[in-house]
């Protein structure tokens, strides 16, 4: 524990998920104070519990929400304000996916991947901006994803809805400097768990493992030769959270092994 996050008091949206949970545990070694917040109560619950009992308790705060509601995410906003006594970090996780050729998907399907992981976005930065003026080094930090920035098939839908995460990063950190920093990360594909992984399990052969199908997937398509993990991601949260990110605003963090370079 460095204290590079001390005195940061952080909402993480998509908190109980893979990325959010490591998030979380990374913000807390670092000594900031994290509200987690996840479609699921139970699975917030649990996500609390497991982190209070792994950290100091009243570091750690949580409850449900849905990020596409525009209500519910003022209500989560004002109830971390009051459990933490401020804020002055958003983590925009919260994400889903549909996977398929865009004419097998339903209306449904479109509009839950971008009400999520856009709206959801657009909503939970616009609820948290009050709160984060006047912050000491605010920032808010997005998860896009490698497929906002380059095209995948079977995840169209997937790839618009990122690429506009990555989009309104951007026109946010110009309309919010200097008082609060706008960045996003585009994470690769996270070994083990997330949405990268469960697509491998649908893509490998019968006789594959899913180690071996993602083994022959990094090799053929990562640069680094390798899969990332959930902690490479908190990493990245961190330090653009962090006061050596200071001067970074508007700017999408590729941590994917050198799949997307620009």
């Amino acid at each position: 524990m460095t204290d590079r996050l001390k005195g940061t008091k952080a909402v993480i949206t998509g908190g109980a998920g893979a990325i959010g949970m490591a998030t979380a545990r990374a913000f807390l070694a670092e000594g900031a104070e994290v509200f987690v917040t996840d479609y699921d109560e139970a699975m917030v619950k649990r996500a609390v519990e497991v982190l209070r009992a792994e950290a100091k308790p009243t570091s750690v705060y949580g409850a449900a929400a849905d990020v596409t509601a525009a209500d519910a995410v003022g209500a989560i906003m004002a109830q971390a304000v009051e459990a933490m006594g401020g804020m002055s970090a958003l983590i925009n996780n919260a994400g889903t996916n549909a996977r398929g050729n865009l004419t097998d998907l339903s209306p449904g399907d479109i509009d839950r991947v971008i009400d999520v992981n856009t709206k959801g976005v657009i909503l939970c930065t616009q609820a948290a901006i009050p709160h984060l003026q006047g912050a000491n080094n605010a920032a808010v930090t997005s998860t896009a994803s490698q497929a906002g920035k380059r095209g995948w098939a079977q995840i169209a839908v997937y790839c618009a809805s990122k690429a506009a995460v990555i989009g309104f990063s951007r026109a946010m950190a110009v309309e919010l400097a200097p008082a609060i920093r706008v960045n996003s990360i585009a994470p690769g594909h996270i070994k083990d768990e997330g949405m990268a992984w469960d697509g491998f399990a649908e893509r490998k052969r019968a006789n594959q493992t899913l180690d071996e199908f993602s083994d022959d997937f990094a090799a053929a398509e990562i640069p680094l030769r390798r899969l990332q993990s959930a902690a490479d991601i908190a990493n990245g949260f961190v330090f653009l959270t962090s006061r050596e990110a200071s001067e970074i605003t508007g700017e999408v963090l590729n941590i994917g092994g050198g799949v997307v370079m620009d």
